[in-house]
């Protein structure tokens, strides 16, 4: 597998949903004037010509991570079917990862009703419906609670969708409607991605028989052969890539250095893929500025960069679905609001409103909504539903019971050998060996870890907990010029400030994050356009808390290799500032899949732009 070379950016656009009609008892697309299914047993068709031609319950039962790649979601009957043969095969410590591409994508209804007609309406259809995502273009991920497997769903044309996409792949289905009536699936420019995007000895299946598909496949270096079809189909095309992959079932060891949302969510989605991991952090799960008592997760689209919406759709469903995941294996419930509404209250904040109202939720990720949010005045007014207010230092507690330990030892040296890479962690710390190291602080106080972290400063910001006559806004979090997070009647977290220090790596004393009167005052002026908080007479004081950000000049994160080593050992996930809740989540699920070369979460060239070598000046 090769990397995605230089293509255009894809806009995080609309997609036309496919219509929906069933004639003789099976579902079929008029825009194709062909059938979803090609037989009378499409299950039965599914597992033979998909499952079976890939052999894939002997290869679920060896273990290991293996990845599939399907041309085609449709009803996303393939996946499901493949979903209950990895439950049925897989020993534990495997892991599953699907890449399926879709350029019309069915309604959320039209699947329901489609699963339900299949009798497919069990727990992973279930996961797939609530986590389906909105018809925009781009990337989406889908976990299955428990089956210790993901789904990548491409919406959008296949071969830009691939040529924009990392991540090695074991088997194909070639599914899709019929070539002469979707050829903008069976075409060499697709065939060669899928080539690029495979592992040696990559096997496929396809209903199809088609002689120029053959010939295409061939042409790429598919071995290909005839099969028996299935059903009243006299033929179908099975094959391989030549070559033969490298078992995928080691598991190896990494270190993670920082236990903040960062380096807990980096050590989780390791620990899922089948990796063994450790936590390094003298100062326990969420002992920095994931200590936050109250943050907000707040997707940022913007009306123009393709990139960073896309960026803030995967990054809001990411962390979406590892808030549930907590919850579900914990009962840890760290959210404290649900709902965000944005509002105008400055200049600068009603610029930015009236500019994504006017290019519409749909050319931004569907993020937000026009309507909805406290009735605070005339300013204009987003509101985001999948934003939420939360306990932040829970929510790392939450993640950390997934985990093994956490090594409360601080890292003070790193060190390469042939070998593999050697921690400086105090003398409580027995020697290890790793094959990784990931970077997941950039707390200052020691000599910088890898060269990146030069680039880093640290920002100090403070919360204020008040009471005072708030209005009732229903349970959401405003904000807009400062936040504020409802706690209860009359009760809230406000903030934060934004204080600027020296570069985070320097062997300098921390900065100083002892609570000041000062900032209090400030965070009160920023809300000042909140009813209740005029007075100051009638605002008491509750509690403070600090914590010390990690940013760099663009304010996106630090994500990938280290130049430190040169041997894609040493990996960084570092200075998420302010936006660590968006951000760290989808950062970790792209390490792991990058370290382990699985299907990534991110076009290649939304990952660029958090790549640490990328020009910062």
């Amino acid at each position: 597998m090769v990397h995605p070379a230089h293509s255009p950016t894809i806009p995080c656009e609309p997609l036309a949903q496919a219509e929906l009609v069933w004639r003789d008892g099976r579902p079929y697309a008029p825009q194709y004037q062909d059938a979803y299914f090609g037989s009378d047993d499409p299950r039965s068709e599914a597992r033979e010509v998909f499952i079976d031609a890939n052999r894939l319950p002997q290869r679920f039962a060896a273990g290991g991570r293996i990845a599939i790649g399907e041309t085609g979601f449709g009803t996303g009957l393939n996946v499901l079917l493949t979903l209950q043969q990895w439950r049925r095969h897989a020993p534990e410590g495997a892991f599953l990862s699907i890449l399926s591409l879709e350029a019309h994508p069915l309604s959320p209804d039209a699947l329901h009703e489609v699963h339900q007609r299949l009798g497919l309406d069990d727990a992973d259809s279930r996961a797939l419906r609530a986590q389906y995502p909105p018809p925009v273009s781009g990337l989406h991920r889908i976990i299955f609670p428990g089956a210790q497997a993901v789904l990548t769903l491409g919406l959008g044309d296949a071969a830009p969708l691939l040529a924009q996409i990392r991540g090695g792949i074991d088997a194909w289905f070639l599914d899709g409607f019929a070539p002469r009536s979707n050829p903008g699936l069976w075409n060499t420019a697709v065939f060669r991605q899928i080539a690029r995007l495979s592992r040696p000895g990559a096997t496929f299946g396809t209903y199809t028989a088609a002689g120029q598909v053959r010939r295409d496949l061939e042409a790429v270096g598919f071995e290909v052969e005839r099969a028996p079809g299935h059903g009243h189909k006299r033929e179908r095309l099975i094959g391989h890539l030549a070559g033969t992959s490298p078992r995928t079932d080691n598991a190896p060891r990494i270190a993670v250095v920082g236990a903040g949302v960062a380096g807990l969510a980096t050590a989780f989605a390791l620990q899922r893929r089948g990796c063994n991991v450790r936590v390094f952090d003298p100062a326990g799960a969420g002992g920095g500025a994931s200590g936050n008592p109250a943050a907000v997760l707040l997707p940022n689209p913007h009306p123009t960069d393709t990139e960073l919406n896309h960026l803030a759709l995967a990054g809001t469903r990411s962390t979406r679905a590892l808030l549930a995941e907590v919850t579900r294996q914990t009962r840890i419930d760290p959210v404290l609001a649900e709902g965000v509404s944005f509002h105008g209250v400055s200049a600068h904040a009603r610029k930015r409103v009236q500019r994504l109202q006017h290019a519409g939720p749909e050319h931004t990720g569907f993020l937000f909504e026009r309507r909805g949010g406290p009735d605070s005045g005339p300013e204009p007014r987003l509101y985001y539903p999948q934003g939420c207010g939360l306990n932040l230092a829970r929510f790392c507690s939450g993640i950390a019971q997934l985990l093994p330990a956490i090594a409360t030892s601080r890292v003070t040296g790193l060190s390469a050998t042939d070998a593999g890479l050697h921690l400086e962690a105090g003398p409580t710390e027995p020697p290890g060996v790793w094959d990784h190291v990931i970077l997941a602080t950039a707390a200052p106080g020691g000599r910088p870890l890898c060269p990146e972290l030069e680039q880093v400063s640290t920002v100090v910001g403070q919360m204020t907990r008040i009471r005072a006559p708030l209005p009732d806004w229903g349970g959401e979090v405003a904000t807009g010029r400062g936040y504020c997070i409802p706690l209860g009647p009359g009760e809230a977290w406000i903030g934060a400030t934004y204080r600027h220090t020296q570069p985070a790596p320097s062997s300098n004393p921390p900065p100083d994050t002892t609570p000041h009167t000062q900032d209090d005052q400030l965070n009160l002026e920023h809300l000042a356009w909140v009813p209740g908080l005029h007075d100051p007479s009638r605002i008491e004081i509750l509690e403070r808390w600090t914590g010390i950000r990690a940013v760099v000049r663009d304010r996106l994160p630090l994500l990938g290799p280290s130049r430190r080593d040169g041997g894609n050992r040493v990996w960084l996930n570092v200075a998420h500032g302010s936006r660590g809740l968006l951000y760290a989540p989808v950062a970790a699920e792209l390490l792991a899949d990058r370290l382990l070369d699985l299907p990534e979460p991110l076009l290649d060239s939304t990952a660029a732009r958090l790549d640490p070598q990328r020009p910062l000046a």
